[in-house]
This record gives structure tokens, C-alpha cells and sequence, in this order.
């Protein structure tokens, strides 16, 4: 006998039993206890893509979702239809610049988390969204510098 089928420190003939009777609506809560009282009430906004999280800070600043992949960098903002005509885009290798956003003659600046690309940003309304795709800049400029004595 293998000693990882004894299932140490469970309790081997009720272990398989309890599992399958789990409810994952109390497991679900019980993790939000234990992160809660190890990470403190406010958890969630450390760990920006678990759940559902606020889209609006308390200054009325919007907080899009901004995540990456091994190819590219993807910005996702809300948006109200009133809004759209006017929002300008524009970015640096490493920040996001958005005008009159989210109100007119206001310009709002998001940094990204990877280097991108200047040219092949595609940005395009989804439903109340603008969904902005961002190539990822592969090549990292190197510079050696000399330690003089």
C-alpha cells in the first residue's frame, strides 16, 4: 500500500463521504471568513479579479478592469451612451490616457501593468463597455551603464 491512499490526516472511511455532502455555498462562506479575518474586511480590492468588485471609487473616479495576457494587454471601462461620442484615447508605452472621460474636459490616466506597443491598439464598444487591446512590447530596451572608479 501507497502511504498518499491513506489520505493522512483525514479520516479515511468518512473523508470521500463528507466531500460529497459539501454544500459550496457554506465552502464559499467559509472562505470568506478565513480571508476575512486574515486579510482584513476590504480583501477584495487586493485581489482585483476575484468576485465582482466596485466599478466606482468614492471620488467618483472609474476603475476599469485591466488585465494581460502572454500577447497582449486588454482595458475594459464602462460607459453610459451619452458619454461615447466625445472620449478621445490615447497612450505611452506604459500608461493609458482617456478624454473626457467619465466627464467631459476631464482626462483620466490609467497605467498599464506590461510595456505595450505604439501602433495595433484596437479599442471598440461592447454593449456599456470600451474594450481597448494593447499589443504587448516584446523587445525591452538595454542599456549598459559603466561604474566608473
Amino acid at each position: 500500500m501507497f502511504p498518499w491512499e491513506k489520505q493522512f490526516p483525514f479520516n479515511q472511511s468518512g473523508f470521500s463521504k463528507h466531500i460529497n455532502k459539501m454544500n459550496p455555498k457554506e465552502v464559499e462562506n467559509y472562505i470568506q471568513h478565513v480571508m476575512t479575518n486574515v486579510f482584513g474586511g476590504d480583501f477584495i480590492q487586493g485581489f482585483p479579479f476575484q468576485g465582482e468588485s466596485p466599478k466606482k471609487e468614492s471620488n467618483n473616479n472609474v476603475i476599469p478592469d485591466i488585465f494581460e495576457t502572454s500577447d497582449f494587454v486588454y482595458v475594459k471601462l464602462p460607459t453610459v451612451n451619452s458619454d461615447r461620442k466625445n472620449i478621445k484615447i490615447q497612450h505611452t508605452n506604459h500608461q493609458l490616457i482617456v478624454m473626457n472621460y467619465p466627464k467631459d474636459s476631464e482626462q483620466t490616466k490609467y497605467m498599464l501593468p506590461s510595456p505595450v506597443r505604439r501602433k495595433g491598439t484596437r479599442a471598440r464598444y461592447i454593449e456599456d463597455f470600451i474594450e481597448i487591446q494593447f499589443i504587448k512590447l516584446k523587445e525591452s530596451s538595454l542599456s549598459e551603464v559603466d561604474i566608473s572608479f
